[in-house]
């Protein structure tokens, strides 16, 4: 396990509120309502397990190039309500009845650009190409690839962590809104990484 080495990242970052990640660690901490967002009606999401075999899954994908992780894990959201954006799917779940795979989506959203989590229909997010070819945007401002594949790489050894203590569904959605993204990139930008 390395979540040592994760939690000395977390810790390196500059200029970021980490009272939130660091309860990740310890018991299960109070949450704020507003960051746990309401699971739709007959939603099942993923289990910690399931959770970390998809993340193991997709990197060795991404490793034999089959898949790319900046695609599979950056989308553009657009369901015709709300303003678009763009964020990281950071969970899924099924619903039954009207069957349907929902994800959810971490953006910045809104005039504060606060972090938001949000469950969204599959028929609503785009990969970076089918956002440029349908809606003629392009992420300026999202991870590349490689980048991609060490926050992903990241993510799977704090689910590793994830499935030993047994995370409720309010700890994940308390480390999917935590979770430093932007400052990843920065940090990997300015050869981070390098040493990590």
């Amino acid at each position: 396990m390395r979540i040592p080495m994760a939690f000395s990242f977390f810790m390196s970052a500059a200029n970021h509120n980490y009272n939130a990640v660091l309860h990740l660690y310890s018991p299960p901490a109070m949450i704020v309502n507003d960051i746990v967002p309401t699971l739709p009606p007959n939603a099942v999401t993923e289990t910690n397990r399931v959770t970390l075999t998809r993340l193991k899954h997709d990197l060795v994908l991404v490793e034999e190039q089959l898949l790319s992780a900046a695609d599979a894990y950056r989308m553009y959201v657009c369901n015709g309500h709300d303003p678009p954006f763009w964020g990281y799917v950071v969970e899924s779940a099924q619903v039954d009845g009207p069957r349907d795979i929902l994800v959810l989506m971490r953006g910045n959203t809104g005039l504060t650009r606060g972090t938001t989590l949000q469950w969204m229909s599959m028929s609503k997010v785009f990969t970076r190409k089918h956002a440029y070819l349908r809606e003629k945007v392009i992420d300026v401002e999202g991870p590349a690839e490689d980048v991609m594949i060490a926050m992903l790489q990241l993510l799977r050894d704090v689910f590793e962590y994830a499935v030993e203590g047994n995370w409720s569904y309010e700890k994940r959605m308390e480390f999917d809104h935590a979770f430093p993204f932007d400052e990843l990139i920065t940090n990997f930008l300015l050869g981070f990484r390098d040493g990590f």
